[in-house]
Formats: C-alpha cells, sequence, structure tokens
C-alpha cells in the first residue's frame, strides 16, 4: 500500500485487514505508520509491516519498497492511493516542486510497478489499482502540474491493463471525484464529497470485477463528459 497512512489508503488498510490480508504499508511519516500499524495488528490479528520512505525520490522509495518487500514474503497486490498537490500549482512552480509533483503522482507509481510487477505475474492471482483525479479530464488553469501527472497516470494505467493482458493480473484505475482529505477540508465545492471510507468499500466490491477504468462516484462520468465536450471558447470562461 503506497499511501498508507492517510485518506483513502488509510480506508484502503481497514478494509484489507478486516478481510485478513497481510499489509506492507509505505508512507513518508514513520510516526503514522506505526501507529496504523499497531491498530491493525491489534483490531485485526493481520501482519503488518512498513517501511517510511519518501515517494518524491523514486530511486529511493523503490530501493526502499524492494528491501521491505523482498522480507515480507509473497506480494500481490499493489495499491496506490498516493497524491501530491499544492495550492500555487499555476503554471510557474520551479523545477524542485514540479519534480515532486510529478514524482510523487506518476514516476513512483510507475517505478515500483516495474520492479514488482515480474513477481505479480507469477501468482495465481494479483490486482494493481491506480487512483485518477477528475482533475485530470481537461487541462485547466489550476493544478497545472497535478493534472498533467494525473492524466499520465491514466494513460499508464490503460498501457498496463494492455500489457497483463491473459495473465493472472487484473488492473484497475478508479478515477476520484471529491473525497474527504485534508485537502477538501473547508472548500465549498459544487458537487457532494465522499467519506475515504466509502471509496475502500466500492474497491473492495470490485477486487474481482474487470471494469479497466470508472468514476467513483459514478455521477462524475457524465460531468466528465460535459466538460470534455464544452467548446473551447467556453470553457476557457470557466474559473477553476
Amino acid at each position: 500500500m503506497i499511501g498508507a497512512s492517510a485518506g483513502v489508503g488509510r480506508a484502503l488498510c481497514e478494509a484489507l485487514a478486516a478481510r485478513g490480508t497481510a499489509l506492507l504499508l509505505a508512507a513518508r511519516d514513520a510516526q503514522d505508520l506505526d501507529a496504523l500499524a499497531a491498530h491493525l495488528r491489534l483490531v485485526h490479528g493481520v501482519e503488518v509491516r512498513r517501511v517510511a520512505t519518501d515517494a518524491s525520490v523514486p530511486s529511493v522509495c523503490v530501493e526502499q519498497i524492494a528491501a521491505a518487500a523482498s522480507q515480507f514474503g509473497q506480494i500481490d497486490g499493489l495499491y496506490f492511493p498516493i497524491g501530491a498537490s499544492q495550492p500555487d500549482d499555476l503554471g510557474l512552480l520551479n523545477a524542485q516542486d514540479t519534480l515532486r509533483i510529478v514524482n510523487s503522482n506518476l514516476t513512483v507509481v510507475m517505478a515500483v510497478t516495474a520492479h514488482l510487477l515480474p513477481q505479480l505475474l507469477q501468482q495465481k492471482r494479483a490486482r494493481i489499482v491506480g487512483f485518477g483525479s477528475i482533475a485530470a479530464v481537461r487541462g485547466r488553469r489550476a493544478n497545472v502540474v497535478y493534472s498533467a501527472a494525473k492524466r499520465g497516470l491514466e494513460s499508464y494505467f490503460e498501457s498496463l491493463r494492455h500489457l497483463t493482458v491473459g495473465s493472472s493480473v487484473l488492473v484497475q484505475f478508479f478515477r476520484l471525484g471529491y473525497v474527504e482529505t485534508q485537502q477538501s477540508f473547508g472548500k465549498r465545492l459544487l458537487f457532494p464529497i465522499v467519506s475515504p471510507a466509502r471509496v475502500a468499500d466500492y474497491v473492495m466490491a470490485n477486487a474481482d470485477n474487470d471494469i479497466g477504468a470508472r468514476f467513483f462516484p459514478r455521477f462524475w462520468a457524465g460531468i466528465a463528459l460535459a466538460i470534455s465536450w464544452l467548446p473551447w471558447l467556453i470553457f476557457k470562461k470557466l474559473n477553476f
């Protein structure tokens, strides 16, 4: 679980642990990971290991996760509820901040998957789950780098799904709408916000379904279609 310690990642950990799944948790904050791991062991009685790592430095992150995975045993699932953004992502970020956002949302996912995919392909059943954003539907003046990275992530998961056709690996991608996190706290939003637990429940309900890419909540599919088909003369006037 890459991005395990908060939001959708934490909710997914709870859902998987409740099903008796052993977990390898990865996130940046060691203290948060230790608290979550202790909670999951106590409440659900599952094996939990953790690795504190920084996704914005993919080469180091992959090395640390690979070392932890080699001690963990069989890996049959990868979940990537990970992401990073910043409020001043308005097209003028310096190279360091740009790379941090791209690496945390896209590069680290590709790097970790590339390292562990051979092992997943040897399992009788495996799953790779990615999480996108409605921000990637169409480029806009806010969250410029974040949106670009998430759109790239969606393309990567489409390629990954094609790559694993005929194998035991199920590849899924969830395009998330507004989720109740620190990023959405206190904001006045046009559409309903869902809890991380609802996202986790939906992901678990589709554990065996070859759904490809799907919006959640589902009403976002219609909104995304409308946005994508808006003529430029109208779209350019929108302030979002």
